[in-house]
């Protein structure tokens, strides 16, 4: 309900969405490193504002692993949200 509100200045926030403004959609599944750790996930966010630029990554059990630079992150496989078992 309360993200019906519209804030000051009459912008609604957002409320999720399938693409990022930098080309990877929810669900993808991204390689990015961390202190020389090399860390595979799924994109399941992302923060687009005047200081940060991130993309959430989540494991396997949808856990959040952690934000890291859309720039350093490589696309594994595409998302293409069907359930098909191989």
């Amino acid at each position: 309900m309360h993200q019906e509100n519209y804030s000051k200045g009459g912008i609604l926030k957002r409320q999720g969405g399938t693409i990022t403004p930098f080309g990877f959609r929810s669900g993808d599944y991204v390689q990015t490193s961390r202190n020389k750790e090399l860390i595979r996930g799924w994109v399941g966010g992302f923060t687009n504002s005047g200081k940060t630029k991130n993309i959430s990554i989540y494991d396997h059990n949808w856990s959040r692993i952690g934000q890291f630079n859309p720039n350093n992150a490589k696309l594994i496989k595409r998302s293409t949200r069907l359930c098909v078992f191989a």
